[in-house]
């Protein structure tokens, strides 16, 4: 459609009922993302609100989500969130054994596992190996029943019509979640200083002295959950699985790991971000009749920075389809070229805990055993908002040599 019609077109997107008028190009993207005047965020993910909540910032309209962000920014803050890599870490040395068993199998399960447990001990600060299990089976049952595509049903066939009713299962699910968030909640506010996202949340104030209700903070927990889980381990396992696909670049990363940079990695990260960004567009409305591209856009329409496109354009990107995380080195992208984490004041805001996560991952994973393909490179899939590997990112590990830990300058 960009091809025949221009960087800016409309379509029926699903589960939009209106038209949906897309932008591919960075000048139009950008200005979805950042003109809050004439494109607001908040109502177009209102249908989330029964997943989410509708107090969770991919929810809220201005200007309270400004409000809540701000509240929100300090526990995500790069400086802090490096004090929890250690936990990151402990969690991917308890999960390493099972990725790296015989046979070789698909890597995004593997990689939900693993990211479900990290939100569990930073995010909740959950510790206590039952506590672990409950929280795990819950919010996994929750999450893989499908969200999106029971708030995409008809509004009858999502009411509670019984225990196997996708409506009916929702319900009980997401009670079953907000039970465990609230007892979390309240257990903290009894026994507050620990430090995790939740305990910072509790502490944080506005302006005004004000702090987050039970309930704001229980659909900030959720909203997190849902856009952090799903979203970092698939994200991982696409990684992975272009790795053992490009043997070259595999390579020339592990060299670079093993000398003690991280150069190398970022740009491969970045790389597969642009090919697959974990969600494939953000959504706002607009707030007046207007235009976008030199096309109307009339008030209430629902705009998309279909950024998954814009990542593939040839003209900001040669060799669009190839993954090559050389072209991010030693260059600067063209501004809103690249924006798989969105863009503007609601550009996600667990992007450094995200990028701090699959960095920590890699290098575990890769000091350890190097990915090879099992089968041909596989092709993409949607599920939910998520671009997923279609059979799940299939690679198998092969172990390497105990790498030999390099000196640090000065050391003999």
């Amino acid at each position: 459609m960009r091809r025949r019609l221009g960087p800016v077109f409309s379509l029926r997107m699903f589960p939009y009922r209106a038209a949906l008028v897309c932008a591919t190009d960075p000048v139009s993207s950008k200005a979805v993302l950042t003109d809050q005047d004439r494109f607001v965020g908040g109502d177009a993910a209102s249908f989330l609100a029964p997943a989410v909540g509708a107090g969770s910032l991919i929810c809220t309209p201005p200007p309270r989500h400004l409000r809540n962000r701000k509240l929100l920014l300090p526990p995500f803050h790069g400086k802090r969130i490096a004090r929890w890599s250690e936990r990151i870490e402990t969690s991917v040395e308890t999960e390493l054994p099972e990725l790296l068993g015989e046979g070789g199998g698909p890597v995004r399960p593997w990689a939900q596992r693993l990211t479900i447990e990290v939100i569990l001990r930073v995010v909740f600060g959950v510790s206590d190996p039952v506590r672990l299990a409950v929280f795990t089976a819950t919010l996994n049952e929750f999450v893989g029943m499908g969200n999106l595509t029971v708030l995409s049903l008809p509004k009858p066939l999502q009411r509670d019509l019984g225990r196997y009713s996708p409506g009916g299962r929702f319900v009980r699910l997401r009670a079953a979640v907000h039970a465990l968030l609230l007892a979390e909640i309240s257990a903290r506010r009894a026994d507050p200083g620990a430090e995790d996202v939740l305990s910072l949340l509790l502490e944080a104030r506005d302006e005004h002295g004000v702090g987050l209700t039970d309930e704001e903070v229980r659909d900030e927990l959720a909203g997190l959950v849902m856009a952090g889980y799903e979203t970092t381990a698939t994200t991982i396992a696409w990684v992975i699985h272009f790795l053992a696909h490009n043997p070259v670049a595999r390579d020339a990363l592990i060299d670079d790991l093993d000398a003690g940079s991280d150069t190398l990695l970022k740009a491969t990260i970045t790389e597969a971000l642009r090919l697959r960004p974990a969600v494939y567009s953000s959504i706002r409305t607009a707030a007046r009749d207007t235009e976008l591209g030199g096309r109307p856009v009339p008030k209430d329409a629902f705009v998309a920075s279909l950024f998954s496109v814009t990542h593939l354009d040839p003209e900001l990107w040669p060799d669009p389809g190839s993954f090559h995380p050389q072209r991010h080195l030693d260059t600067t992208a063209q501004p809103y070229s690249l924006t798989p984490f969105g863009g503007g004041v609601r550009r996600c805001i667990g992007t450094a805990m995200a990028q701090l996560e699959i960095e920590t991952v890699l290098r575990k994973v890769l000091r350890v055993a190097v990915p090879e393909p099992v089968g041909p490179l596989e092709g993409a899939r949607l599920m939910s908002v998520t671009i997923v590997p279609a059979k799940g990112g299939r690679v198998r590990m092969r172990r390497r040599a105990p790498v030999r830990p390099r000196a640090h300058q000065g050391e003999l």
